[in-house]
């Protein structure tokens, strides 16, 4: 007889993220694969910075994508997020950002693994190609079929994500007449597996747009004082407050540093100027992740590094490591162009490498042979693994170019 797991008593049933797989993308190879499952074995007195699922099967809460640059970061976390934003947000594919990187007739697939907390496992197979409608093209999802499966205390972590004797649950070209007639041929059909289930499905953030940093923060409250000390301890407040008037509401923001008198503006954006960048990506960054811990959902970080001090953004990565802090499970995925990063991550198998040499590649440090004595970030700035190292050549010939541009200056 198989041993089921055990079902969570919380009348809630939650959504656990497993792995996303992306197939027949233009600049990738023919497919990528990015898992929050743990790969190797994982020992329970060192599991407190996990996510327990059942059994032997832990996600990591802490996970990173490096590599040079022009190697695809960015845009395998914007096909993440928004595969997810279509999952989990009830947002149809132009609202969830997608369109900005589906960007020719090719039929992208995307296989979504879930585990729901119900003891259920799922996998949704959703394809999104390009239809020229009033001669204009627009991205709709071709085919999408969900399936389903028990989560078996039995089963070998190896066939975790088998689903060849599943159950097919819903397929998007056989629907009932009078459910085809109301779905969006831009929205997925996962909405219809989260009402049935009653499953709260994890809250995305998006931090990658912060190359505007008005853009999260204007949406602040009072910041705590904790958080204006840490990053800027000559700041004594900056709050937002909101006067209700007859028929609008006026926004003051007001900024006070120690000593001097109080900054008053209805524009975020005179208030920004008087703030560095880095208390400013602060600011909106600890405010998406408390939100982020707070919830157990998953927040995207694009060079997470940017604008900050490593100590300050070493700070943010432990959160998501110390189980007195994450106690909801959240996740952080982030890019870096720091490798000394990587020696503060406890696992090989939280590291994702970007490389491009013909197409954009994607390549968990766990499954890489390296010898287990040498530090993560020298692995990644030596030629260990190839195409991780800024080229010798390049450094060479941007060196003499720039010689001879000067020289060339001065006659």
């Amino acid at each position: 007889m198989f041993l089921i797991a055990k079902r969570n008593i919380k009348m809630t049933n939650r959504l656990r993220l497993l792995d996303i797989r992306i197939r027949n993308y233009p600049l990738f190879e023919e497919k990528i694969d990015f898992s929050l499952l743990t790969s190797s074995c994982v020992a329970r007195d060192k599991a407190d910075s996990l996510n327990h699922l059942y059994g032997n099967n832990y996600t990591n809460n802490l996970t990173t994508i490096v590599g040079k640059n022009a190697t695809g970061k960015t845009t395998i976390m914007k096909l993440e997020m928004g595969i997810l934003y279509l999952l989990f947000g009830n947002k149809s594919i132009s609202e969830t950002g997608l369109n900005e990187v589906l960007f020719d007739n090719s039929t992208v697939d995307f296989d979504i693994f879930l585990y729901g907390t119900d003891s259920i496992l799922i996998k949704d197979e959703l394809s999104i190609s390009q239809v020229i409608n009033n001669e204009q093209p627009e991205f709709v999802i071709s085919k999408e079929k969900i399936y389903t499966k028990k989560a078996l205390l039995s089963e070998s972590k190896k066939n975790l994500l088998n689903f060849k004797k599943s159950k097919l649950v819903l397929d998007r070209n056989n629907l009932k007449p009078e459910v085809s007639s109301i779905l969006s041929p831009d929205d997925s059909l996962f909405k219809s597996l989260i009402s049935s289930h009653k499953y709260q499905a994890p809250r995305i953030t998006d931090n990658t747009i912060f190359t505007n940093p008005n853009r999260s923060v204007s949406n602040l409250g009072n910041v705590p004082t904790e958080i204006l000390n840490y990053l800027d301890s000559s700041i004594e407040y900056l709050k937002k407050e909101t006067i209700e008037g007859s028929g609008t509401n006026q926004v003051f923001f007001r900024l006070k540093f120690k000593g001097q008198r109080e900054i008053s503006d209805g524009s975020f954006s005179v208030i920004n100027s008087y703030l560095s960048s880095g208390t400013t990506k602060g600011i909106s960054l600890y405010t998406q992740i408390l939100s982020t811990l707070k919830d157990g959902g998953i927040i995207f970080v694009d060079e997470i590094e940017n604008h900050f001090n490593h100590a300050i953004t070493r700070t943010f990565l432990n959160y998501f490591k110390d189980p007195f802090i994450n106690i909801n499970n959240a996740k952080l995925i982030f890019t870096t162009h720091y490798p000394e990063f990587l020696d503060d991550l406890d696992r090989n198998d939280q590291i994702y490498i970007a490389r491009r040499f013909d197409k954009i590649s994607l390549t968990r440090y766990s499954s890489a042979k390296v010898r287990s004595d040498i530090l993560k970030s020298d692995v990644f700035m030596s030629s260990t693994i190839s195409g991780t190292a800024p080229e010798y050549d390049a450094y060479m010939d941007l060196k003499k170019a720039t010689i001879k541009s000067i020289k060339e200056f001065k006659r």
